[in-house]
């Protein structure tokens, strides 16, 4: 007889069959349950392939909006993503609140930064529901940048797929490299992880925050530039290169140039890291030095997951006075089949030395305090709308979203129990054939470890396993097949020309998070701990042969 799985969780039910939002039980200051809780069915980031299917969505759009006005709000808010202005209009109270808390307004972005913004946005999201005859269904328009969402208030995806237009205008435009990762600074050195869900970046960048030294800069999404050094010793990023003969080179294209001209002859416009506009001779580059890279924050408030606590409960008193996106209630089962690590939350929440934790949960109920703690991690999905100030104090953390942090240190994260290196320096082959196939624990392809680009994820995908095909046929690497590919997708030339300048950037390194297959290590705690002396080793060794493995990483963490 086939066994009968228990449910983890549940929802309320909504409040009519149409409804594609609707409140939640009372946790945190708001939870919103959505319909459509992850990606939707019906998704096409190529509609431009099809003369006038982009024009026909946005009509239907349009049309919606005009004939639902006075008996329908619909919102629009302008926002500002690394000086990326960016439009959403909808007709969702729950988008649109998440919406303003994300991202910078023109007005607070010109408040933090010191910046001007531009008048007119470079791309407009529509986002509606109630449309009839539509599917849930999300489409993006490279050539207008335009991106349509229909009968859909999951968040999630919304962000995922700005992020990733506003992404290719930054690539292709201005050289700036836009990456799904999460950051630290210590002791003025940015420490960057790239990885797949499941291999411990969230318990590596706020574990690291747990050393002396550190401030909190991002949690989800990166942006880095690849400043050159002039001999005024300015660090300047190239976004335009006009050459003596006329020739113009924009975006991520400049940095292969300057490469391969090294005595080339014209003018430059740049960015400074204060992203003020810098216009010099191309012979004040001081070519000899190194490239080097700066990361810069993204989100003015993180949205983020609010299985957050399992590794860090100290975030537990600023979740619950966030607004929460799709929080279930855990049901017996749940709780029953995760005792122990319900139980191992509850002791640290008890223990806290954090003031909001102690006022707010100090006197609650054990079993109260248990189903609480069950609801924020019962399900992947669940969401929370959090200020990181409310974690960490001010001066340990990212305030003004033009700061930069010069960036030493990448590592690329995973978790394969087979692989006995723990930690070992990447050269550019294995650091670029590893973000070329992007392959999670389960198997699943996600080039760079990044859902949210916004390219032909078929297309893509074809060309890889074409390159994978020839590499085992040859034994040539599959970066060096990439690099001599005739016609690569260009979302894929550009995303990887400026991974080509983070590994000369910086030094990259494997961290694989399997320490518990140490025979020596007794709880998941401990190993955590010692992850965290790897990734402070690596941070401090700047020599690129360094390769720890189970048998010797002990030598080098002193416990």
């Amino acid at each position: 007889m086939a066994t009968v799985q228990q449910p983890l969780y549940s929802f309320p039910p909504a409040h009519s069959p149409d409804a594609v939002e609707w409140p939640g039980d009372s946790i945190g200051r708001s939870d919103v349950i959505t319909r459509t809780r992850s990606r939707t069915r019906v998704h096409d980031k190529v509609i431009d392939r099809i003369p006038g299917r982009r024009e026909h969505l946005l009509n239907r759009a349009i049309a919606h909006i005009v004939q639902n006005a006075g008996r329908q709000p619909v919102f629009l808010h302008d926002v500002i993503i690394h000086g990326i202005r960016v439009r959403a209009i909808t007709n969702s109270q729950h988008l649109i609140d998440f919406w303003r808390q994300n991202w910078y307004s023109p007005e607070e972005w010109i408040r933090a930064t010191g910046s001007s913004v531009d008048a007119d946005p470079q791309i407009v999201v529509y986002a509606l529901g109630g449309v009839p005859d539509e599917p849930e269904a999300a489409y993006y328009s490279r050539a207008t940048n335009t991106i349509i969402f229909f009968n859909t208030s999951y968040y999630g995806q919304l962000k995922s797929w700005v992020l990733g237009a506003v992404g290719r205008v930054l690539a292709s435009d201005y050289g700036i490299h836009s990456i799904h990762g999460a950051c630290v600074e210590r002791n003025g050195q940015g420490v960057l992880y790239i990885a797949p869900t499941g291999t411990g970046k969230s318990t590596s960048s706020y574990g690291l925050m747990t050393y002396p030294g550190t401030r909190f800069h991002s949690d989800d999404w990166v942006y880095v530039r690849y400043a050159r050094v002039s001999h005024s010793n300015q660090r300047l990023v190239p976004v335009e290169i006009e050459t003596n003969e006329g020739e113009i080179i924009r975006g991520y294209r400049c940095n292969r140039w300057l490469e391969e001209h090294p005595d080339g002859r014209g003018i430059a416009r740049c960015l400074d890291l204060s992203n003020h506009e810098v216009t010099i001779d191309l012979g004040e580059l001081d070519l000899r030095k190194p490239v080097e890279a700066y990361a810069y924050t993204s989100e003015k408030i993180f949205y983020l997951r609010t299985n957050l606590v399992e590794n860090f409960p100290d975030a537990v008193d600023a979740i619950l006075r966030s607004d929460l996106e799709n929080v279930p209630s855990a049901t017996p089962e749940f709780v029953r089949a995760n005792t122990a690590i319900i139980d191992s939350v509850l002791d640290e929440i008890r223990a806290s030395t954090h003031p909001g934790v102690r006022q707010r949960l100090g006197n609650l109920p054990t079993d109260e305090l248990r189903a609480l703690i069950s609801s924020l991690f019962a399900f992947d999905n669940a969401r929370a709308m959090l200020d990181i100030g409310q974690v960490f104090e001010s001066s340990r953390i990212f305030q003004n979203p033009m700061e930069p942090v010069r960036l030493t240190t990448v590592f690329l994260l995973k978790r394969t129990p087979t692989d006995p290196v723990v930690l070992g320096v990447l050269p550019l082959d294995q650091f670029m054939g590893r973000l070329l196939i992007g392959q999670t624990p389960d198997g699943k392809r996600e080039i760079a470890y990044n859902a949210y680009r916004a390219v032909d994820d078929d297309a893509e995908q074809r060309f890889v396993q074409e390159l994978e095909a020839q590499s085992q046929a040859t034994g040539e690497p599959l970066y060096q097949l990439f690099e001599r590919a005739d016609d690569p997708p260009e979302s894929l030339r550009e995303e990887f020309e400026l991974f080509r300048q983070m590994h000369r950037a910086t030094l990259c390194y494997d961290l694989n998070t399997t320490l518990q297959h140490d025979p020596a290590i007794t709880s998941k705690k401990e190993a955590v701990r010692l992850t965290l002396e790897l990734i402070i080793r690596g941070i401090e060794n700047r020599s690129p042969d360094l390769r720890l493995t189970l048998d010797n990483y002990r030598s080098q963490v002193g416990g």
